[in-house]
């Protein structure tokens, strides 16, 4: 049976690839990566972040039906990226082709086998509120004091260092400037992850992995035990990372109340992972959206899309098997921030395939064109408006709350 769903094409032309890799024939080049690029959808907006996230995103699928076809499972994978679904500003990640903002499907959950590239840290973020507004000075005072005690969480020493400084981590306190919802007058925001389960996750791979040639790069992959040991593993960390942040919040507020706690990049199955983006469970669940941290954060109650009208709504008209409809059904995804934009670029001029990697040529707004295999350096911002219009306009969630910025904190003692 075929039911109706929703087809994304992202941007406005087709990408056009050049195939300079002898390991594939330019005819079985092209039916990979269009066998692939049905199994793509997203609710994120149309610009070149999402385009250039989309050539990954088509790249990992055509990886990942190898690697199913390679280890004799039926090849079944599938991307949804959510509204804010972007590009890897992670060098190795982006080379890998890994996603970002979106939830990966690579099997029916009896699939034994994990790629693990992917490499998940259990980031999210806790939304607690407060009655009133501590100083910046205090809260500084009281990430010293912490950073000099000891913590554990179930016989697990908690990390008190590197827990708001790197990469896009932060702690940021917000007003309350409108809202539909019951709220304190303040909101903190912390952003952290497990690092505490990063070695012994490394450690795992580092002596399990098999390294698995396809024509779309070298996957390292976790089989069978390996890959039952690395998900058990997994599910600890990510019970540790919410628990983690809800004792930081206490420690460093004394109080408040927990309004939301969310990772956004983890497995949420033995064959399904969220990189970047909040997987709901309930209607009304509440999640935070994120932009720069001296912009407005919005609180969103998500919607459900799990009735038809709703993915009929989001997907132009095509055919899909009952199983991706089922998924695509219950996705349920909804942005934990705006995801990167490109500055001064305007499209994707062409893609081209090199044994040690895939080009991706851009042009700029002043038609002069850029050859990159990663975006580490390159310009970027952060999406905001267009996120939140995007989210309330696929229905995948409702604005219950406007908060204005009062400070952010990337510090660790």
């Amino acid at each position: 049976m075929k039911c109706q769903s929703l087809r994304f094409a992202s941007g406005t032309q087709e990408t056009r690839y050049e195939l300079k890799n002898p390991a594939l024939s330019q005819e079985e080049f092209e039916e990979r990566l269009a066998e692939a690029e049905k199994y793509f959808f997203s609710m994120g907006i149309s610009d070149l972040a999402a385009d250039i996230g989309k050539i990954n995103a088509v790249f990992f699928l055509a990886k990942l039906h190898f690697l199913q076809e390679k280890l004799g499972y039926q090849p079944r994978a599938m991307v949804i990226g959510a509204a804010d679904f972007s590009f890897q500003t992670n060098s190795i990640k982006f080379r890998d082709s890994v996603p970002e903002g979106a939830k990966i499907i690579w099997g029916d959950g009896s699939y034994e086998f994990i790629p693990t590239e992917m490499e998940f840290d259990f980031c999210g973020m806790l939304v607690g509120g407060l009655e009133t507004a501590p100083e910046i000075e205090v809260i500084l005072d009281k990430l010293h004091e912490i950073g000099n005690r000891r913590y554990e969480i179930d016989g697990v020493p908690i990390e008190t260092v590197e827990v708001f400084r790197p990469g896009n981590h932060f702690l940021n306190l917000y007003r309350v400037s409108s809202s539909n919802i019951n709220l304190p007058g303040y909101i903190a925001v912390l952003h952290s992850a497990a690092n505490e389960f990063r070695d012994n996750l490394i450690k795992l791979v580092t002596e399990r992995v098999e390294r698995i040639s396809t024509p779309f790069g070298i996957s390292p992959v976790l089989c069978k035990g390996a890959a039952e040991q690395y998900y058990r593993l997994c599910q600890k960390a990510s019970i540790f990372a919410l628990s983690k942040r809800r004792l930081l919040f206490e420690e460093i507020f004394d109080g408040g109340t927990v309004i939301t706690n969310h990772n956004h990049y983890e497995m949420v199955g033995k064959n399904q992972a969220i990189i970047g983006c909040n997987q709901i469970k309930s209607e009304g669940e509440l999640t935070a959206l994120m932009t720069a941290y001296d912009q407005p954060a919005y609180i969103i109650a998500a919607q459900k899309n799990s009735h038809i009208h709703n993915i009929e709504g989001l997907f132009e008209s095509g055919e899909v098997e009952d199983w991706v409809y089922r998924e695509l059904s219950h996705s349920n995804l909804l942005p934990h921030g705006g995801g990167h934009q490109l500055a001064g670029a305007k499209e994707v001029e062409k893609v081209v395939f090199y044994p040690k990697g895939k080009v991706i040529i851009s042009k700029s707004l002043n038609h002069c064109l850029r050859a990159d295999l990663d975006f580490e350096a390159a310009s970027r911002a952060y999406r905001s408006q267009d996120i939140l219009n995007r989210i309330q306009e696929v229905g995948s969630g409702s604005l219950a709350a406007t908060l204005e910025p009062i400070y952010s904190i990337k510090v660790d003692f």
